[in-house]
């Protein structure tokens, strides 16, 4: 989950149930901060076990600058293993990573972490929510974080369109025009070669021709790409696509 927030103290109050919720599940919790205050979570101490909820600071989970978005993967490795071996049924994080998307090295970085984070929750016990503080963080950068996120904060801008992992395969939801075929590039040079990409048009819409030609692009470097649809959507779709390209998957839904 992608959240926008308004100041420190709102981001504790926002991450309280949500770790509440992962105690009554059996869940290691992780509360991370700029400058964690112990006290924030205090209203936790008499629902979940102190061995149960870890509090640190960015630095210390994230590191000092820019997210290296491979180490980070095996730090959070190494902490859901930690996890499951003492007995708890997964991890959960709430993190206030404003710090770590408010330049655009950082933006970068973070994104390609949130493509590979993305994926690896999708196949383990790891729940997370990424905060972002409103009053730091510009609307266009949160709408451009809101994208590769499967669920955002009502109270945050809402991306035109979205990416998101679900095992192997790379979703996608939404307007998919140019600058999602872009955002699809960038996001498959992260993840796992034969990563799969699904274009639901139930929930997807096909803004132009020319997303079709770099959806048939994307076939050509050797990704499987289907889209699926109603049988009227696909059918016109056929006519569009001429010849298909073998690794281009019409799907009638």
């Amino acid at each position: 989950m992608g959240w926008a927030f308004d100041g420190t103290h709102e981001f504790a109050a926002l991450a309280a149930p949500y770790l509440t919720e992962g105690a009554a599940l059996g869940e290691r919790l992780f509360y991370v901060a700029e400058d964690p205050e112990p006290d924030d979570m205090a209203q936790l101490a008499d629902i979940v076990d102190a061995d149960a909820l870890q509090i640190s600071s960015i630095a210390e989970i994230y590191g000092d600058g820019a997210v290296d978005p491979f180490q980070q993967h095996r730090t959070y490795t190494a902490a859901l293993d930690d996890a499951l071996a003492a007995g708890y049924t997964g991890i959960r994080v709430a993190a206030d990573v404003t710090s770590r998307v408010i330049d655009e090295e950082r933006l970068k970085t973070w994104i390609d972490w949130e493509i590979v984070a993305d994926r690896m929750i999708s196949e383990q016990p790891f729940t997370a929510l990424c905060a972002f503080d409103k009053e730091r963080v510009g609307s266009g950068t949160l709408r451009h974080l809101s994208a590769v996120h499967p669920l955002s904060s009502a109270s945050g801008p809402v991306p035109p369109f979205r990416l998101f992992s679900a095992g192997g395969t790379l979703y996608v939801e939404g307007q998919v025009d140019s600058a999602a075929i872009t955002q699809l590039w960038l996001a498959l040079e992260n993840l796992t070669i034969g990563t799969d990409v699904l274009v639901d048009l139930g929930s997807a819409r096909l803004m132009s021709r020319g997303v079709l030609a770099g959806l048939s692009q994307l076939c050509a470097s050797g990704v499987d790409v289907t889209i699926r649809g109603e049988r009227g959507l696909i059918e016109e779709l056929r006519k569009s696509v001429a010849p298909p390209h073998g690794n281009l998957v019409l799907e009638e839904a």
